[in-house]
């Protein structure tokens, strides 16, 4: 193929579809101190990866990965995200957020479980794509503020209880995108519920 940005074409091993000068202009994350800052805010817990901010031509790549039909490409972003951030403590589990069953069906798989299988393995961390699991289906939320985010996710995801030995079994959080954080709270308090520890998140996009 060719690059999303600007149309020359790709080598093989090139990033998600973008070539190395368009992603050199994106504003990585790995050391802006203010964005993880930013980020800990809104989730309530530490950040254990940044992609990048979402805007122009970050929006363009997650709106690609996630449309678009093509989970190596969110598997290449999460191991693009591994190299440069320090692994996870070790014995973590990486759990993606879920997809609704149907929104999987449409678009054919669930980007942030793209994303979060690039670091599990970029990281040597194991993932579970089935300790958590989104139990209704509702519009989007891109719109919504905060407080609507919050109402609207009230009960929406729920935790698969594990056995005695995953009892305070320590995790993190994979999504695609960060924007308000309530998402990424109500996924807490379901795996908290559960008997899970939930030690923080790990985020391709900030908006």
């Amino acid at each position: 193929g060719r690059c999303w940005s600007c149309g020359e074409t790709l080598l093989p091993n090139e990033v998600a579809g973008m070539c190395p000068p368009c992603c050199w202009q994106w504003p990585s994350l790995a050391d802006d101190r203010a964005s993880c800052v930013l980020a800990r805010e809104r989730s309530g817990l530490p950040v254990f990866g940044l992609g990048f901010r979402l805007r122009s031509p970050t929006e363009s790549v997650v709106h690609r990965m996630k449309y678009w039909g093509f989970p190596k490409h969110g598997q290449t972003l999460g191991m693009w995200m591994g190299r440069r951030w320090r692994a996870t403590p070790e014995n973590t589990v990486l759990v993606p957020v879920p997809s609704h069953w149907r929104r999987v069906w449409r678009r054919g798989f669930n980007p942030s479980e793209a994303l979060c299988a690039g670091l599990a393995k970029a990281w040597n961390r194991d993932m579970s794509s089935t300790t958590l699991r989104r139990i209704r289906h509702r519009s989007s939320l891109t719109e919504a503020t905060r407080g609507e985010r919050l109402d609207a996710l009230e009960g929406m995801f729920e935790s698969m209880p594990g056995d005695a030995t995953s009892c305070g079994q320590e995790v993190v959080l994979v999504d695609d995108v960060l924007t308000t954080g309530a998402t990424f709270r109500a996924c807490q308090k379901s795996l908290t519920a559960a008997g899970y520890n939930v030690l923080g998140g790990v985020w391709l996009a900030l908006a």
